[in-house]
């Protein structure tokens, strides 16, 4: 078994960062460390296991230290190495995703139409593109008004 680095009265929970080895019946041990989060915020290419799966049920209630039985497809047990509790996203974090993601989007769209409007023999004839217009009709759906027909 691999260094045991812990604090002995941390009991693994939602919001553990957790550090563990996968043993193999054959004794190979594989190292994973991930957070024990909800269900709706899992992403376990992130590091981040649903705390209702059948590995994290396994580790509830247990220590940094402990040994738990863990027999499904080929692993036979888990050593737990490390807990540490992790300190989840500020609830306002997904607000200033979405926000994000609608400044790019209309980044996106002002891009589009400049280059609709320079591509060199268009079909559709002359195309002028009002930034200005546009800029103006962003920050008014930024500030949730409805635009100045």
């Amino acid at each position: 078994m691999t260094d045991v680095r812990y604090n002995k009265n941390m009991i693994i929970a939602r919001h553990s960062k957790v550090l563990v080895e996968l043993v193999d019946g054959s004794g190979v041990a594989e190292p994973m460390t991930f957070t024990l989060v909800e269900s709706k915020q899992a992403d376990f290419k992130s590091g981040l296991l649903d705390e209702n799966t059948p590995l994290a049920r396994a580790l509830m209630g247990h220590r940094a230290g402990d040994v738990v039985p863990y027999r499904v497809g080929d692993l036979k047990e888990v050593h737990i190495l490390s807990v540490e509790r992790w300190e989840p996203a500020s609830p306002n974090a997904a607000e200033k995703r979405r926000e994000a993601v609608r400044k790019a989007e209309a980044h996106s769209e002002i891009i589009n139409q400049l280059n609709f409007a320079t591509a060199s023999g268009s079909k559709w004839g002359d195309y002028e593109v009002d930034v200005d217009k546009l800029m103006d009709q962003q920050q008014t759906k930024e500030e949730g008004e409805t635009p100045d027909a």
